[in-house]
């Protein structure tokens, strides 16, 4: 099984992909991202299904960009619709920027990574043990 799958904007890759990623791999997390794992040729609504049930943890990395893609929802709202009361922590927010989050996801509490923080960092990856 994955133990992290990773659901952000595209408009936020650089910074995923960048620091995000490669912090969660050093930790030897097993990680699933899109532009990385999805197949090519599949259907994308599929592939994001398939990441949601067979990751561990769903990261929401929480930005504006993030709340405004319909993409993104569709991912959020499967991984909460398999945890609706958090009981196994299926969803964990990021908040990477400052953004109006919606009321479904602000009943879980998130780690805040505005800044880029080593504390915060460890911090999330003891979230994920």
């Amino acid at each position: 099984m994955v133990d992290v799958f990773i659901s952000y904007s595209h408009l936020d890759r650089s910074w995923v992909a960048g620091t995000l990623l490669p912090k969660l791999e050093a930790h030897s997390y097993i990680t699933l991202i899109d532009y990385r794992d999805f197949r090519a040729g599949a259907l994308s609504i599929d592939e994001m299904e398939k990441a949601v049930i067979g990751s561990r943890h769903t990261l929401l990395v929480l930005t504006p960009n993030y709340l405004a893609s319909v993409w993104s929802k569709f991912e959020n709202v499967m991984a909460q619709s398999l945890d609706p009361a958090a009981i196994t922590r299926k969803v964990i927010p990021v908040l990477r920027e400052d953004c109006d989050i919606p009321l479904r996801l602000q009943i879980l509490h998130y780690r805040d990574l505005r800044v880029d923080d080593d504390d915060h960092f460890d911090k999330l990856i003891l979230d994920l043990v």
